[in-house]
């Protein structure tokens, strides 16, 4: 169930947590997946964000509970966007994960939590 914190969540904020979490999975953020993200705050969504408090939230966010917080994320952006704004997120969560040319297996897992939380296959 999404805290108050994550339901109060505007598309931009919601979008922008799980690409970042997508880039942090592996290990490390690569200029090349920060760069899918900028895109997509440039191109995207108008909504206002917070993006440094939003980067150390996420940064200090403990890998342990990182797979519930993009869940209840991604449920939370399902809620407030449309098919054609979820198909643009995963476009750029796809850009995200193979900017290093190379999907690892916790990339994928998260991907697969996506699909499944959007009831895609």
């Amino acid at each position: 169930m999404p805290t108050q914190f994550i339901q109060k969540m505007n598309k931009t904020e919601a979008g922008f947590h799980i690409l970042m979490i997508l880039s942090l999975v592996d290990g490390n953020i690569q200029s090349s997946e920060s760069s899918v993200v900028l895109e997509f705050l440039e191109e995207s969504f108008q909504q206002p964000i917070e993006i440094i408090k939003e980067q150390a939230f996420l940064r200090a966010c403990p890998a342990d509970v990182r797979l519930n917080h993009f869940t209840e994320t991604a449920q939370q952006f399902f809620k407030i966007s449309s098919i054609g704004e979820r198909n643009k997120l995963l476009a750029f969560a796809m850009k995200v994960v193979m900017a290093d040319e190379k999907m690892e297996s916790e990339e994928n897992v998260y991907i697969n939590t996506l699909y499944d939380c959007w009831g895609l296959e």
